[in-house]
Formats: structure tokens, C-alpha cells, sequence
């Protein structure tokens, strides 16, 4: 298929699904110049949890720097966490972990509060460092999950962060937050996400990261799009409100990886809408399919 019909496809799908979409996806080969396709991949866009994977690069580089021991404890109160809706942040009590056990749970489950754990640790500023020395500077992150969810409460005056996402999934009027602007909040362009991806799967110190997106419980996104046992599909979603993301690795046996960025937003408030999520998945298999190429010859 040509170009500009793989374009033409993708959009027909984002408009049956009713998405706004961003996607990029490209060969990891190793090569500045790889095969790749998108739509709108160059639009920053906020990116809700996908913040999590340059977080995990920067943490990862600490490591090796010697700067971090991922055998020590974090110490995670059970006063100071939002509840949420998986790994740590579905708990009540004090829970103690090693740094490398939480940098699992804040990928393969998305936990918010070892994600901020580990933001703690490693600081903002370095993260943005970590993007800036790789010229992702298209990436910035501004904030963790709990600074964002209380942003938004502030914003609606509701007293907790599942009275402030309902207020983002009312029928009856139309409800933003500076958390959908890109400017305010941390954002990305899809071009930008698939950089940060063959950053990652560059290097043997990201390992653990790489082998936690492996890991990811969900296959609701992207991994809908390839139901096979002999598929690797390593990604990492990101949600909040309208938005519905997700960056992954592609791998068939025998084949260069592809990684594949897809960022949307919904036209509509509901909460669950798998409709939107089954079309990510389709989006992936079309632009990863145009690029698959054998890993040699």
C-alpha cells in the first residue's frame, strides 16, 4: 500500500472510532534514516502516563552510574498515597519495596504511586536532562501522577481524584483541564515517543525497562492488534479523561522491531470505550505491518 494510502486508512479508522489521532511508527534498525509512517506525528500532545518510560531511562541511568542502589527500600505510606487503580495505589497500608521492584509495578501495571516514588528519586529536572541530551527535547515532563490528579481537583474544587475524573466524563457539558493542553501539562509528540523507544532499546542498562513494558498487563491497545504467541509487544499505555495513549515495541520472529507511538482523544466523555481501544490496536497492526522488514538480508 502507498503512503498515502496507509495515511488515508489510518485516518478512516481514527473518524469510524471518534478519535483525534497522532501516530508514528518506525523500524528500529539502528539507522538515523529508518522506514517509517505517520499522521499528525509532529503535534505535541499531552501524554498522561506515558511520562513514566523517560522517567524508568533516567532512573535506569542512575543505576549504571552508580548513583542508585535498586536494592534500596522505598518506604511507601499508606497516608500519603491517592488511592488508584492498580499495583501499590489500590492498598491501604505501608507498603516497603525495593527501587527495582517499584520501577516494575510503575510500567507493567502503571502504578501511580511508585511512579511518583521514583520521580522523587530521580527529580524532574533530570528526567528533562535525560531528553534534552538525546535531543528529545519534544518530550518534557512537568509533572508525576499525584501532582496532576490534584491539579485537577483544584481546578473542579472536587474533594477527590475519582469525583475530579468524573467531572472530566460529564455528559452534560463540556468539561477540559489545563491537563489537556500541552503547554501545561507534560507532552510529547508521537514522532518524539518512537525516539525515546529506540533510545531504550539501544543499550543493555535499560534493560529492566525494556523487560517491564514486556511485562505490561494490559493487551486492551496495541496488543489487541496482534493476537499471537510469537509477537512481542512491549508497551507502555498512558490515560486520563479523553485521552487514550499508547507507546510500544513491535517484534516479530526474525524481523526488526518496530516501534509505534499512538496518542488520541476521545470525542466523547465516556470512561469505558473500548471501541477506541480496539481501533489503537488495528491503527498499530496497519503501520507496523507497512514496516515489518526481516532483521537480515
Amino acid at each position: 500500500m502507498s503512503e498515502h494510502g496507509i495515511t488515508a486508512r489510518l485516518q478512516a479508522i481514527a473518524d469510524d472510532a471518534g478519535i483525534d489521532l497522532r501516530l508514528h511508527a518506525r523500524v528500529l534498525d539502528g539507522r538515523g534514516d529508518a522506514a517509517s509512517v505517520g499522521l499528525f506525528s509532529d503535534v505535541a500532545t499531552p501524554m498522561a502516563s506515558l511520562y513514566k518510560v523517560p522517567l524508568l531511562a533516567a532512573w535506569c541511568d542512575l543505576v549504571a552510574s552508580g548513583e542508585v542502589d535498586p536494592r534500596e527500600c522505598l518506604h511507601l505510606a499508606g497516608r500519603d498515597r491517592f488511592a488508584g487503580p492498580t499495583g501499590v495505589a489500590t492498598l491501604v497500608d505501608d507498603v516497603v519495596l525495593s527501587q527495582r521492584d517499584a520501577a516494575r509495578l510503575a510500567i507493567n501495571v502503571s502504578d501511580n504511586t511508585c511512579a511518583d516514588a521514583l520521580l522523587d528519586v530521580v527529580g524532574i529536572e533530570r528526567v528533562n536532562d535525560w531528553l534534552r541530551e538525546r535531543s528529545l527535547g519534544l518530550v518534557v515532563v512537568r509533572r508525576g501522577s499525584m501532582a496532576s490528579l490534584t491539579r485537577i481537583m483544584n481546578e473542579f474544587g472536587a474533594d477527590s481524584p475519582d469525583a475530579a475524573l468524573s467531572e472530566l466524563a460529564a455528559f452534560d457539558r463540556d468539561v477540559a483541564t489545563s491537563e489537556y493542553d500541552p503547554a501545561l501539562a507534560g507532552s510529547a509528540t508521537a514522532r518524539s515517543l518512537t525516539a525515546v523507544l529506540a533510545q531504550v532499546w539501544t543499550l543493555p542498562s535499560y534493560q529492566l525497562l525494556r523487560e517491564a513494558m514486556a511485562q505490561q498487563a494490559w493487551r486492551h491497545r496495541i496488543g489487541s492488534g496482534f493476537p499471537h504467541d510469537d509477537v512481542l509487544v512491549a508497551g507502555k499505555t498512558g490515560s486520563l479523561g479523553h485521552l487514550r495513549h499508547e507507546m510500544a515495541v513491535v517484534e516479530y520472529p526474525f524481523e526488526l522491531p518496530v516501534a509505534v507511538a499512538i496518542m488520541t482523544r476521545a470525542w466523547r466523555p465516556e470512561v469505558h470505550q473500548p471501541r477506541i481501544d480496539r481501533a489503537i490496536g488495528e491503527l498499530a497492526h496497519l503501520a507496523v505491518s507497512h514496516l515489518r522488514r526481516p532483521a537480515c538480508g
